[in-house]
């Protein structure tokens, strides 16, 4: 007789093809190389009935923080604590790590479940980029500017982000401005799913973090991209008015200390991709 037990494992290599089907039948467009970086970043864990994997969560770290990336759980066997089993594997695994995510309308129920708090709204902007002129004062990042970049994304979140900044150095494209040769902002650029995601964006004003994701657009004429906002960037009727329309809204959520930025003429304006979770 098949068992009827779910097992509960980590996530693993072998797992990547089946929790791609899981993503797909829920509407997403994660590939293979998007769940193998989430998992180089953290881990995850898959549940297990009769040899086919039904849910799947990922999660990264970065210090003392840890995101909730990916949760999902196979259409048939939703409605039996699948995907809040995952959860608590993650929320024991965090320890006592502050723990963000973004929530979904569908997802929001379980997270304050589990003792998640609302941060703020997280508006996702997607569309084909115009032609545009790239303004002045940004310019391409190089793997020299590391130490900079990441010093600045941590004095505007507060966490320690450098295996990130790392990862969107070595597979992606980073803009910056410089101040007296020095970096004073920073826009990154990934392929993610079918899109190309910008973010996450710190800057010191709206108009340099305009400027930055303006010099990244205008390299990339035709391409879909997508940009997960923070509520108060003051970015979103620019983006609205290019094409780059708002199509969803999210929610930041957090469990846990909070590891809040430091006081810094730094902050974020768009995250990275929501699988990062927030900021």
């Amino acid at each position: 007789m098949p068992s009827t037990e779910i097992e509960f494992v980590e996530f693993r290599a072998e797992h990547l093809d089946a929790t791609l089907e899981l993503t797909a039948q829920a509407g997403w467009t994660n590939r293979k190389d998007d769940l193998s970086m989430l998992l180089g970043l953290g881990c995850g864990y898959v549940a297990i009935l009769n040899n086919h994997v039904v849910g799947s969560m990922c999660m990264t770290f970065f210090g003392e923080v840890a995101t909730i990336g990916i949760l999902v759980v196979d259409e048939k066997m939703r409605g039996q604590g699948i995907g809040g089993q995952l959860m608590n594997l993650a929320l024991k695994k965090a320890g006592k790590r502050e723990c963000r995510l973004i929530a979904s309308s569908d997802g929001k129920p379980l997270y304050l479940k589990l003792g998640f708090d609302e941060m703020e709204a997280a508006p996702t902007h997607r569309g084909v980029v115009a032609c545009m002129d790239a303004p002045d004062g940004a310019e391409w990042a190089t793997l020299d500017d590391f130490d900079q970049i990441s010093e600045i994304d941590r004095t505007a979140t507060g966490i320690d982000r450098r295996a990130l900044i790392s990862t969107l150095l070595n597979k992606g494209v980073i803009a910056v401005i410089r101040h007296a040769g020095k970096v004073v902002g920073y826009a990154a650029m990934l392929r993610y799913g079918s899109d190309e995601v910008a973010g996450p964006v710190v800057a010191s004003s709206t108009e340099e973090a305009r400027r930055l994701l303006s010099f990244i657009f205008s390299q990339r004429t035709g391409a879909l991209i997508r940009v997960d906002l923070r509520q108060q960037s003051g970015l979103a009727d620019w983006l609205n008015s290019i094409g780059i329309a708002e199509v969803s809204t999210g929610t930041a959520m957090r469990r846990g200390k909070a590891h809040a930025a430091t006081e810094a003429p730094f902050r974020t304006y768009v995250l990275a991709s929501s699988q990062f979770g927030f900021p």
